[in-house]
């Protein structure tokens, strides 16, 4: 398979900026592997390679023209993984198949959860003979996917719940949303219907009914691609003929997918939505943060839920066409998040639980899914809902969701938890959007503050009145931002966990206020302050720190150069949500290594409280 090498790359070219540009010319990209002043990048559509590599021969980037060549990549494992396989071919078939195109075959195995068959092969070249001839091989109506595995055993692995190391793209559950008329007839008389489904699919289908009054109805397909996709297929089947019996109109495929993932699924400029559309023949929606008919947005904040709604309208082949796409491309960004989450190994323990963006939470991975609902918490720390009983389980109910979930940690009332520092962030908003942030009497600040358990202060602008905790000490809280636009500084006070919820709902609504489209991210400032005896190894030698914090986050760290007679030194962070909380875990995790090597054997946090007296500081 052919990836794409840039080199002579300027020193201050990012991730974000080579996916724009491929995504300009488009070119939608599956994986980009960043090195010193050069990048590996991977197309979804191999077969685009070499028209993507004349495109954009002699195209400058920051300054500096790039070379562009093909570079193939071979591995060296000599066990390959078939999948796409037909439910009525033998594994018997696929081994006669193997055996045409490639020799020294040892030993063929069929994973039946998976859907797939993993091939040993005696040399590496035996097996890359077979992945080069049957990697889109026709059999019987399907076109078999081929390529290396890993040499480890195909059983699924028990997975550590405090570990992202053993996700399997495989294993990423496809969510769609039905309506709850429906649900009798994907069930069928006594479950005839649904495990018809499973059988034939090779997939695990989860009906997860809240209660009788609820509209729709949450469906959990767990399995291979493949498999899902088909399973997909067979329950939209029932659902259209049943919609159709009971003079419904059509029915269109409606897909869960988390709202950190919804930027990269759009594209810029909607570049590969747009694409998928093409391919596929259909219409994609995808629902805005605040339009979404299921707990998390700004409208109904008493969940915790932050996904969106993918709405696939067309005849259904094309559907499931474009259901693939979207599914695959969700999986390729999870395993980008993962891979960013496995560089920043030194974290501490809890900055490693962060989540950059847009990370799937511990429970989707492999060993909590086992009840997987179809909730992501926007924060990681926190269970599934599966884990605490909560409104989609079957055993839960809504108080018992919301008192549970009240626990920082998703734990028991009788569990100990761990005792967390407080953090002070400086965010500074759009004085337009201020009053969308306080809200009528103060109702949404006051219902952020309840859900997160931070302390927000909006400081009043200069010659303003504050209101609704403002206050007008410290100068004033107006402020000259980015282009001239005025800011307004908020105070927010709390442990990473508060710090996240409170810029998530405050993010959101900034950008609600300031009707952006559904592709944009808004971009706010925010401040971290830090002793400014540890500035220096915070930037790093040669600024090495600070180039790397911007190139994993995203985000435009500055540093003031002339910072005076003080103590500490504010660090600004300019970015996208996601790029702002990735580098403000990071410049917490230097400050917190710094002050662990100076005092190696401190047992106390200074300014620590238990979560109670969290809760009391904001009054609820």
């Amino acid at each position: 398979m052919k990836r794409i090498q840039f080199t002579n790359l300027s020193v201050t070219f990012s991730e974000d900026t080579l996916r724009g540009l491929l995504e300009e010319k488009g070119y939608a990209v599956s994986n980009i592997l960043l090195k010193e002043s050069s990048a590996v990048v991977e197309l979804e559509d191999p077969h685009a390679t070499d028209k993507a590599i004349d495109s954009l021969k002699g195209v400058t980037l920051n300054g500096q023209t790039m070379q562009v060549e093909a570079i193939s990549r071979r591995r060296k494992g000599n066990k390959i993984q078939i999948r796409n396989i037909p439910s009525n071919i033998s594994r018997e078939s696929i081994e006669a198949v193997v055996q045409s195109v490639a020799s020294g075959v040892q030993k063929v195995e069929e994973v039946g959860a998976e859907g797939a068959v993993y091939v040993t092969f005696d040399t590496p070249d035996n097996a890359q003979q077979a992945v080069t001839s049957l990697d889109g091989y026709h059999l019987e109506g399907a076109n078999l996917k081929v390529d290396f595995a890993n040499n480890k055993s195909p059983r699924r692995p028990r997975s550590n719940v405090n570990s992202n190391s053993g996700m399997n793209r495989q294993e990423l559950p496809l969510r769609i949303v039905v309506g709850s008329e429906y649900v009798g007839a994907i069930i069928g008389k006594s479950g005839q219907t649904i495990r018809n489904i499973t059988q034939q699919s090779r997939a695990r289908v989860d009906i997860h009914r809240r209660d009788n009054i609820a509209p729709e109805t949450l469906v959990t397909i767990k399995g291979s691609p493949e498999a899902c996709s088909k399973a997909c297929k067979e329950i939209m089947k029932v659902v259209q003929a049943e919609a159709q019996s009971l003079n419904r109109g059509d029915c269109p495929l409606r897909i869960l997918c988390p709202n950190s993932l919804c930027g990269r699924i759009i594209g810029k400029k909607g570049n590969v939505i747009k694409s998928f559309m093409e391919k596929s023949n259909t219409n994609i929606v995808v629902s805005s943060f605040e339009t979404t008919p299921y707990p998390g947005s700004m409208n109904d904040m008493s969940g915790y839920y932050v996904d969106r709604v993918i709405t696939i309208t067309g005849n259904l082949d094309d559907a499931i066409k474009a259901e693939e796409m979207l599914s695959e491309k969700m999986r390729q960004c999870f395993e980008q998040d993962a891979n960013l989450y496995q560089q920043n190994g030194g974290f501490g323990l809890q900055q490693q639980q962060m989540m950059f963006s847009g990370l799937p939470t511990l429970p989707m991975m492999p060993g909590g899914m086992n009840n997987y609902p179809g909730a992501r918490p926007p924060y990681p720390y926190m269970r599934s809902v599966s884990d605490v009983g909560g409104i989609l389980h079957p055993q839960g109910g809504a108080t018992n969701y919301y008192q549970q979930q009240r626990s920082p940690y998703g734990v028991g009332p009788n569990s100990v938890l761990p005792q967390q520092q407080l953090e002070v962030v400086y965010l500074y908003i759009p004085e337009q959007s201020v009053g969308a942030v306080i809200g009528s009497k103060g109702q949404n600040i006051k219902n952020i503050m309840h859900l997160s358990a931070a302390r927000i202060k909006i400081m009043s602008g200069e010659g303003k009145n504050g209101s609704n905790g403002s206050e007008k000490s410290g100068g004033g809280g107006g402020h000259q931002g980015q282009h001239g636009v005025e800011e307004r500084k908020v105070i927010i006070t709390g442990t990473p966990e508060a710090q996240w919820k409170a810029q998530f709902y405050i993010f959101e609504k900034v950008k609600s206020e300031m009707r952006l489209a559904q592709q944009d991210e808004v971009h706010l400032r925010s401040e971290v302050v830090v002793p400014k005896a540890t500035i220096g190894r915070i930037i790093g030698k040669g600024g090495q720190n600070v180039k790397e914090m911007q190139r994993v986050s995203g985000a435009i760290v500055q540093v003031p150069e002339d910072q005076g007679e003080v103590e500490e030194v504010p660090v600004t962070i300019i970015g996208h949500f996601y790029a702002c909380q990735s580098a403000q875990r990071r410049i917490r995790a230097l400050m917190n290594n710094i002050q662990g090597l100076q005092q190696p054997r401190r047992t106390g946090r200074p300014g620590s409280q238990q979560p109670g007296q969290v809760l009391q500081m904001n009054g609820n």
